[in-house]
């Protein structure tokens, strides 16, 4: 078939969001008061992650800031699990690549891959930590309550996954993922506790970052340190209540334009795209292929998923390039494979760093998938130019603008949360044959 038109259609959210990220950072800490638990003289160490999370950066430099006006002398280390290629300069480049520039935060970054274990759990798991953090007079934790990538739990990706696996480097990150889910849902919550109480820690205090749908900061706490393992869990509730699920349920076709690891842990953000790569896991095709229904479940069922660019920021780290159909020859160029492997092979879930077919352009790509759509014939019949249901997203960070085909917008139009934008018209590539539309604008 030809590539379908399309149609821009953007979803309406009401959903809180903090424009003043500093100032309202600034005001959490003094309500905390950080001179209760901060001394004059005291290194701080403050972690950072691997996300682009917007506002991300502000938070941290008024943390720094705040640290700085009762005496303290703070410092960022990468807490980042095995990212970065697991090196040292690895990890450091990848905050610079992401805005943590001494010139922005007022911070130098100390980088190591060192850790040293300081117990173990009720469990019986081991806990390693950063060696400049456990060397530091107190830690603070920043991180994004988020749903996590290979895992559902009552606490996913957040402050606890950062004392966990960000702190302990590739040594705790390796550790917990040879366990599988259950190390995700067990370890995690267990060691991150451990290290919140830890008194050889004394973590100060988690700042939690709460993503609206539109990839922006809806909400913010300061969570005292003794609180953070049952705190967590509420604030994860209120993620998932403005977490930005794709406005539709099946898919024939989807095209993301980037994927990377400053926009995912795994490249595209897996409950986005129903597919997981995890051993055990449901999927809505593992529904749809045993004959069960598929919807009503939480992911979409999308038969084909185009990903048309590495990001540079993710410098070469494929990871989750698995769980597309097809990539194109630009992205593939992009690969590092060392360092690609090296965060597989850490989490164990081989899936996602499995090589898709390799198209020559962004159009190539499209015209490809479109050519070997046949699986949901049994849900919905033999698929056309004018019934496909076909989609192109920037990237798993939304922000609730999508481009549509005809068969999409018949289903879509009937929504109130959903507003159409112009007319119909064909996708636009250039001679390259590289894709120019972006359904993001601002």
């Amino acid at each position: 078939m030809n590539i379908p038109k399309v149609i821009k259609a953007v979803q309406k959210y009401n959903q809180p969001q903090i424009d003043d990220v500093r100032g309202e950072t600034k005001r959490l800490l003094d309500e905390f008061d950080l001179s209760r638990k901060i001394k004059p003289g005291q290194r701080i160490a403050i972690t950072c992650g691997s996300r682009g999370v917007w506002g991300l950066v502000d938070v941290v430099a008024q943390t720094v800031e705040e640290v700085k006006r009762v005496g303290g002398i703070p410092f960022l280390i990468p807490a980042m699990g095995s990212h970065g290629g697991a090196t040292a300069e690895g990890q450091r480049e990848m905050l610079l690549s992401l805005g943590y520039t001494e010139e922005a935060v007022k911070a130098p970054i100390i980088s190591s891959m060192e850790t040293v274990k300081i117990g173990e759990t009720e469990l019986g798991t081991p806990v390693y930590v950063d060696k400049n953090a456990y060397e530091a007079d107190g830690v603070i934790v920043i991180n994004r309550i988020k749903k996590h990538t290979e895992q559902e739990n009552k606490t996913e990706s957040g402050l606890l996954k950062m004392m966990t696996i960000g702190l302990g480097k590739r040594t705790m990150a390796a550790y917990v993922h040879s366990y599988g889910v259950w190390g995700l849902m067990n370890i995690i919550p267990a060691n991150g506790k451990f290290v919140a109480n830890c008194p050889e820690m004394n973590v100060i205090c988690g700042i939690a970052l709460l993503e609206n749908a539109r990839d922006r900061v809806g909400y913010l706490e300061v969570v005292d340190n003794k609180d953070i393992p049952e705190r967590e869990v509420e604030l994860f509730k209120m993620a998932n209540d403005m977490y930005p699920f794709l406005p539709f349920q099946v898919c024939d076709m989807l095209v993301i334009k980037r994927g990377g690891k400053n926009i995912s842990g795994t490249g595209m953000d897996c409950n986005m795209i129903g597919r997981f790569g995890v051993w055990g896991l449901q999927e809505p095709e593992k529904f749809y292929a045993s004959g069960c229904e598929t919807l009503g479940q939480p992911y979409p069922l999308i038969e084909i998923i185009a990903l048309l660019d590495l990001t540079d920021i993710s410098h070469g780290n494929a990871i989750g390039m698995g769980q597309a159909d097809i990539i194109t020859k630009r992205y593939f160029n992009k690969i590092d494979y060392k360092v690609t492997y090296t965060n597989g092979k850490t989490t164990t879930f081989l899936d996602k760093i499995k090589t898709p077919f390799v198209a020559e352009t962004d159009k190539d790509a499209v015209e490809v998938g479109l050519s070997c759509l046949n699986g949901l014939m049994a849900l919905e019949g033999k698929k056309t130019e004018d019934n496909v249901k076909f989609c192109v997203i920037d990237s798993t960070l939304h922000e609730g603008q999508f481009l549509v085909s005809k068969g999409l917008y018949e289903e879509l139009k009937e929504r109130d949360d959903i507003e159409f934008i112009g007319d119909f018209r064909p996708l636009t590539f250039d001679e390259a044959g590289t894709l120019l539309d972006n359904p993001i604008s601002h």
